[in-house]
């Protein structure tokens, strides 16, 4: 038996509510909330608006936000690389990001899952981890990553740097929509919920000595966003 796995229970619980006479539903209740302010947030704004939103909750949180069209991301993302001086970049495994950057991906070293260990070498040693947002929430400006195969959140972590490529069609209003579909990929079965999720809202930061702010604090020191208008 596993570590924490209930055996049998149903058929205890069944047995204990018989000899009490009783009939036992073991069907979990359904949670019903008279009041629901998560829903109204952002309820009607547009996509322009939530990306407005999106946008300058960005800049709040010291992340660079560059935005471009998805037949423009080939150059986009160089320029931004080149921003960044980055020589040695590691990317996630991504059919967009060779379909839409076809030119600038092909000196990029991509994440191999036959060989995590060296790809994690790679990654501490990288200038800037490149991966692609899931979903992105405009309220607070973060991106959301489920765990993949070839999709290591090292990817975001150890680098000196990070570029989060968003597709504007994974823009969502908040964390209340993100759950709904981690909940809706959970009902599909086991192998369409990711076993992991991240959430990131822009590099590190902390105030605690003497309350200066000191950016990129633990994991990359900049994150730049790079919003891709797919739609």
């Amino acid at each position: 038996m596993n570590p924490g796995t209930i055996t049998n229970r149903e058929d205890f619980l069944k047995r204990i509510a018989g000899q009490l006479g009783r009939d036992v539903d073991l069907t979990p209740p359904k949670r019903v909330y008279k009041h629901r302010p998560q829903d109204e947030v952002l309820k009607d704004a547009s996509d322009e608006e939530l990306l407005e939103t999106f946008r300058m909750v960005a800049t709040r949180i010291h992340t660079d936000v560059v935005e471009c069209e998805s037949a423009n991301l080939d150059d986009t993302l160089r320029l931004l690389i080149d921003r960044y001086e980055g020589k040695a970049i590691i990317a996630e495994h991504d059919d967009r990001i060779q379909a839409w950057a076809p030119n600038t991906s092909e000196s990029f070293d991509w994440w191999d899952v036959e060989r995590p260990e060296d790809s994690r070498s790679l990654a501490i040693k990288a200038d800037i981890g490149i991966t692609i947002a899931d979903q992105a929430l405009a309220e607070s400006a973060t991106i959301v990553q489920y765990a993949a195969p070839g999709k290591s959140r090292t990817i975001s972590l150890l680098p000196r740097d990070h570029i989060a490529i968003i597709p504007k069609s994974v823009l969502v209003p908040r964390m209340t929509q993100a759950a709904k579909r981690l909940s809706a990929l959970d009902r599909d079965g086991d192998l369409a919920s990711p076993n992991g999720v991240n959430f990131i809202s822009g590099p590190s930061n902390s105030a605690d000595i003497e309350m200066n702010l000191i950016v990129g604090v633990h994991g990359p020191v900049r994150v730049a966003y790079l919003l891709v208008h797919d739609l």
